[in-house]
């Protein structure tokens, strides 16, 4: 068809080269190291040779490639540049069009980054430099430039190929080149959410998530990316910190204590020394220095709206790169920086590296141990994902790198909801369900065998058949708790992704814990009593068969093995949430074996191999003794769980009980439209709150348009997932609530 279609190694990359093309200048290819370019002012296509190429990395924040002009009479070498804007502007060589054009195009960087867009700044330079071509003639002027080129490209070459502190010296001779840039201008990317973006946030943070975001776009383009997401909702107050070395008046320790004085005075956190610098002249010099909080008007306020501090809303904290790069460093305004960050709603992390997202993640994952979880999908968020407890990766425009590097994979960020909500509270209902179920199937078997040393003088004697034992955890047991670890579903997943605020039962814990298991084990050894001690006094009060002949042991041994399989296989089972086919199969499937082996293993003649259990069922089953004795002992060890299971699923019914219930007698009605259901979940308690989980995400946005997150359900009823320190919504009062960016002290 005639149509060019780029490749590139980033979504932008490809954009600002269809850019390009679509007014004119379009990319027609590259042979080898020669690049060909067609412009609308010539009829016939440029070539430039490509001669070096400085890579992008997160410490430079930067990109240059160096060209020749192939041209007869023209063959002058061009540095290009696009990266950061404050990078940018550094390395412009001071004149006064340069100047002009710095503050016409930061005030067009503004308003870009205010609406969400992705910016980027391109420079240039000719090298050795312009003046060349006016004090010399063209062909001395070709000559100069090849040879100081020459001369600095041996200098990168050598710096390439060293084998001690590779990178830092490419950094410096790169350094070297791009310096006196002249600016040509800035870019602008719209970079377009995911489908279902802002309700996903929405529904990580009425599960009692606590979300976090690290990128590396400008402080006003992550302003205006959580609003779009829906992290900071319209009732919300923003907190600005922007970066200065600690010991002056705009330090971010200074911004950082200066706002939790201000919004959040009843903290106690200020109390604490942990966030106060170790020197006390130091502190006290850094009090007096601090500068003085007052309301003055500022385009501050166009970021973050009028009325910030009043609104009703909570507290939103975003921090620069630079602030929290003295942050780090610091550790005193780190501890601050993590308690102001536990008592907002969310955190925003702008201008940020790699690296420091690998930094947010370990400084909240060992600061207030919690489990964190941590998204991306490029190759700027492997070292968050490599440090969280649990990474997720998105497979997109960025490549796979953080695919390869995380636990899971997912197409699109919206997918982390059903993930976490769904297959995350499943596997965690069903693995602890599993557990104490492997564990209680086990302490009624040893139980059993621990009661009847009381009665052979400790000799360690078995009172059934050892082959019993030796099949216990390979064929009577073992199917239903492994059904419960791959079938059982707590509910159905449509009400949990439904309900988002159902996931409290997995923050607190509720599925595992020392109790749960300990009652577990109480019950395992209760029944474990009721079944030995009722079947040895039946055999050891009268003869168990009409002819009057004493009792032999396995005869006994084998009533208790039988009825103890069948406990453990039906406790398992009604331990289960869901009875399914497979379920239904598991929990019979040791029943039935271990009565078939019943029957046939002691008929086997000891013409084949002796065996202490031969001829063991023409006496067990003819006895009433067993068949009475099996069925009395089944249902009294299952009666006091299935009565405490029905009492507190009566009387004491918890949010999920409910809703099974509902489930199960009306399968048709619709939960989300329910005003008896939405907004009226049960609430985790304050005490409960230092199980909250925290989420680390970089948000990525791709095709699709953003969207407002419609009000699909009530918020009084959420569970409250602020951090381990009292909330500004738990009575803490805040003093002239106004103030916004706490690096000019302004609202």
């Amino acid at each position: 068809t005639g149509m060019i279609t780029y490749k590139a190694q980033s979504p932008d990359e490809a954009a600002l080269v269809q850019a390009a093309a679509d007014v004119g200048f379009i990319f027609r290819g590259r042979e080898r190291e020669i690049l060909r370019l067609q412009t609308p002012f010539l009829d016939h296509l440029e070539e430039y040779e490509l001669l070096n190429i400085l890579d992008f990395t997160s410490a430079r924040k930067r990109m240059s490639v160096i060209v020749r002009k192939l041209e007869e009479g023209d063959g002058r070498i061009f540095l290009l540049c696009k990266g950061a804007d404050n990078v940018i502007f550094d390395r412009l060589k001071p004149s006064s069009g340069n100047e002009q054009l710095k503050a016409k195009t930061g005030e067009d960087l503004d308003l870009f980054a205010s609406e969400g867009l992705r910016t980027l700044r391109l420079a240039y330079k000719v090298l050795p430099g312009e003046l060349l071509f006016v004090l010399f003639t063209e062909t001395l002027a070709n000559i100069r430039t090849e040879d100081e080129y020459n001369a600095w490209a041996d200098r990168y070459h050598d710096a390439t190929v060293a084998l001690e502190d590779r990178d830092d010296k490419i950094e410096a001779v790169s350094n070297e080149i791009e310096q006196n840039l002249r600016l040509l201008g800035a870019t602008a990317i719209e970079d377009k959410l995911q489908d279902g973006v802002p309700e996903a946030i929405a529904d990580l943070k009425h599960a009692g998530i606590k979300v976090w975001v690290a990128t590396g776009d400008k402080l006003e383009t992550a302003i205006a990316i959580g609003h779009s997401t829906n992290l900071i909702e319209p009732q919300s107050n923003v907190i600005i910190v922007r970066g200065g070395t600690y010991g002056t008046t705009k330090s971010a320790y200074n911004q950082l204590s200066d706002a939790v004085e201000r919004f959040f005075p009843e903290s106690g956190i200020m109390d604490s020394p942990l966030v106060h610098p170790p020197e006390d002249d130091k502190a006290s010099q850094h009090r007096s220095d601090r500068f003085s909080l007052r309301r003055m008007p500022t385009g501050a306020s166009s970021l973050v709206g009028s009325r910030n501090g009043e609104r009703p809303g909570g507290f939103v904290l975003v921090i620069d790169g630079v602030a929290l790069e003295h942050a780090m460093e610091e550790e005193f305004t780190k501890e601050l920086l993590l308690q102001l960050g536990i008592l907002c709603e969310a955190v925003i992390c702008c201008r940020v590296s790699p690296k420091q997202k690998a930094q947010i993640v370990r400084l909240v994952k060992d600061g207030i141990d919690v489990v964190t979880l941590a998204i991306g999908d490029g190759a700027n968020d492997v070292s968050m994902i490599q440090a969280a407890d649990v990474g997720v990766g998105i497979s997109g425009e960025e490549g796979l790198q953080a695919v390869n590097s995380s636990d899971y994979a997912i197409a699109q960020f919206r997918f982390l909801t059903r993930l976490l909500f769904v297959h995350g509270h499943w596997s965690y209902a069903r693995n602890g369900n599993m557990i104490v179920n492997f564990f209680y199937k086990n302490i009624v078997c040893i139980g059993v065998l621990w009661w009847f040393q009381i009665y052979c003088a400790w000799s360690s004697t078995y009172v059934f058949e050892y082959t019993y034992l030796l099949f216990w955890n390979v064929f009577w047991s073992l199917a239903p708790v492994i059904a419960i670890g791959l079938f059982d579903r707590i509910i159905d997943d449509d009400i949990l992704m439904t309900l988002p605020e159902l996931y409290r039962y997995g923050r607190e814990r509720r599925h595992f814990g020392i109790k749960r298991f300990a009652i577990y084990m109480l019950d395992g050894i209760m029944q474990s009593a009721i079944i030995f001690f009722i079947i040895y006094y039946t055999y050891n009060t009268t003869s168990a068969v009409k002819h009057g002949w004493g009792v032999y042991q396995f005869e006994m041994g084998t009533t208790i093995v039988v009825a103890t399989a069948i406990v453990v296989n039906l406790v398992n089972g009604l331990n289960t949430a869901a009875w399914t086919g497979w379920v239904f199969f598991s929990v019979s499937i040791g029943i039935i074996l271990i009565w078939l082996y019943t029957a046939i293993y002691p008929e086997i003649s000891p013409g084949w191999f002796v065996t202490d259990a031969y001829g063991d069922n023409r006496f067990t089953f003819p006895s009433a003794y067993f068949w009475f004795g099996i069925i009395l002992v089944v249902l009294l060890s299952i009666l006091p769980r299935y009565v405490l299971k029905s009492y507190k699923f009566i009387y004491l019914p918890n949010d999920i009980d409910i809703l099974r219930s509902l489930r199960s007698i009306d399968p048709k009605h619709d939960i989300a439209h329910d005003p008896a259901i939405m907004g009226n979940l049960q609430r985790g308690g304050v005490e409960e709150l230092d199980d909250d989980r925290l989420t680390m995400t970089e948000t990525r946005q791709s095709e699709e348009g953003r969207t407002s997150i419609p009000a699909r359900r009530s918020f009084q009823g959420r569970p409250s997932y602020q951090g381990v320190r009292p909330s500004a919504d738990a009575g803490l009062s805040r003093a002239n609530p106004s103030q916004v960016d706490m690096s000019t002290g302004r609202e």
